[in-house]
């Protein structure tokens, strides 16, 4: 079993500073995280979350035939 704590020991700790709240209330904290450290996260966002959609789409799309 996993658990998916995202960035949540960095905010914490205090090493990465967290969104304003705003962005935070309305779900774009991936924004500026994005912003924050494109280089590192670009790929995750761009490539990884993609394909968890296609693949999540498939998989309803072939429960409904």
């Amino acid at each position: 079993m996993m658990i998916g704590v995202g960035a949540a020991f960095d905010f914490h700790a205090g090493t990465v500073q967290r969104a304003p709240a705003w962005m935070r209330d309305n779900g774009l904290e991936w924004l500026h995280r994005l912003a924050s450290e494109p280089g590192r996260l670009w790929k995750r966002y761009l490539v990884t979350n993609t394909l968890f959609i296609l693949g999540a789409a498939r998989q309803l799309m072939s429960r409904r035939n």
